[in-house]
């Protein structure tokens, strides 16, 4: 199946949703909204269902060892993650200050315990986040093992867990079913309902739903472009329309990203079989050159920007504006402009480059089998 273009400009727009719903819990500004950060939980399901789809799609369209997949998966996550990791650390001390004399903010208490719990504990926090690892950690055994140091990197632990099953599970998912299929899936799901309640929000056994529900979607658009297969069929925009009014009387913000998630994969359906419309217009957004290019770099976005908002803040403080609009408008502006700024450089030469390594090695290895 060819590229999602449009995906890109998606993280974009997600990875600045996360952005300004944990600047606006930074600042004085409260209310219900503000409480929820902006509801930016939800972005990360969105980047979850993504992740589903992407690692299926990759999976699907370059058979390949374990060995050299994981390899390969390793070098896309980890270099940009252990340089902003490292950052965190040498800011640990800083960002509990930063905390202790910021704004009254929402998350002003939660960040603060945060930043506690990372410096007493900090040889363990390391020692599960230098593998990506912290979200198999109980935060019985480790307070904030979620959080600590990186705090959107719960995310990160997550995606990673998910590589390094995804082979497994997305061939589980998708190979003709038996009793002895049947039955590791059961006894599956008995092991994670027992082990989730004592688990990390990082734990992937709680968003296990949310990858199959983004390796399913890439399987029905691969499927749609089959000529011939029943899958085509299928009416798009009156099964969306379904799903749709299903989702929103369920009444609850938490359908939210399966909202966003039906919307968009209806508009790339119909986009790609060249329907004209709402599906044109948003082709013609999501492949505009500022979305495109905040989506490349979407990742160090996510990773930077709880940085740069540390150092906006010290900013703020030394500059002594109160007023919580004012705040909010110096932190958001300023926090996305040196996320921006900064992401762009490691992704040129961190992430970009460490990318292209790992495909290449992909290149080399499959050139001397052959």
């Amino acid at each position: 199946m060819r590229y999602v273009k449009q995906f890109e400009a998606l993280r974009g727009v997600l990875a600045i949703w996360v952005v300004v719903g944990h600047v606006a819990t930074a600042s004085a500004l409260h209310g219900r909204l503000v409480e929820a950060k902006l509801y930016n939980f939800h972005a990360v399901t969105v980047f979850i269902l993504l992740s589903g789809f992407a690692i299926a799609a990759l999976i699907d369209k370059k058979p390949e060892s374990y060995g050299l997949y994981i390899t390969r998966r390793a070098f896309r996550i980890f270099p940009v993650y252990l340089f902003y990791l490292a950052l965190s650390v040498l800011l640990a001390n800083l960002a509990l200050e930063t905390w202790v004399n910021a704004p009254v903010g929402a998350m002003q208490a939660a960040r603060i315990k945060i930043a506690t719990d990372t410096i007493t504990y900090w040889p363990w926090h390391l020692a599960a986040h230098l593998p990506a690892l912290h979200g198999l950690v109980p935060p019985r055994l480790l307070p904030s093992t979620d959080y600590a140091f990186l705090g959107q990197a719960w995310s990160i632990s997550l995606e990673w867990q998910y590589y390094l099953i995804a082979p497994f599970f997305i061939a589980l998912l998708t190979t003709r079913m038996n009793a002895t299929r049947i039955g590791l899936l059961l006894i599956g799901a008995v092991i994670v309902a027992f082990i989730l309640p004592r688990m990390p929000e990082g734990f992937i056994g709680g968003w296990l739903v949310d990858f199959t529900l983004g390796i399913a979607t890439f399987y029905v658009m691969k499927y749609r472009e089959k000529e011939g297969h029943p899958v085509r069929l299928i009416p798009v925009v009156k099964v969306w329309a379904l799903v749709l009014a299903g989702l929103l009387l369920q009444r609850s913000i938490s359908v939210l990203p399966y909202l966003i998630w039906a919307t968009v994969i209806m508009l790339v359906i119909r986009a790609r079989e060249n329907e004209g419309g709402m599906a044109a217009l948003f082709s013609r957004a999501a492949n505009a050159r500022p979305l495109q290019w905040v989506g490349n770099m979407a990742y160090s976005v996510y990773l930077s920007h709880m940085i740069v908002l540390i150092l906006m803040l010290q900013a703020v403080q030394a500059l002594g504006i109160k007023e919580p609009w004012s705040q909010f408008a110096v932190l958001v502006s300023a926090t996305l402009v040196g996320a921006l700024v900064i992401s762009r450089i490691s992704y040129v030469f961190i992430e970009l480059p460490f990318h292209r390594y790992g495909r290449n090695i992909g290149r080399s290895r499959q050139a001397v089998t052959a």
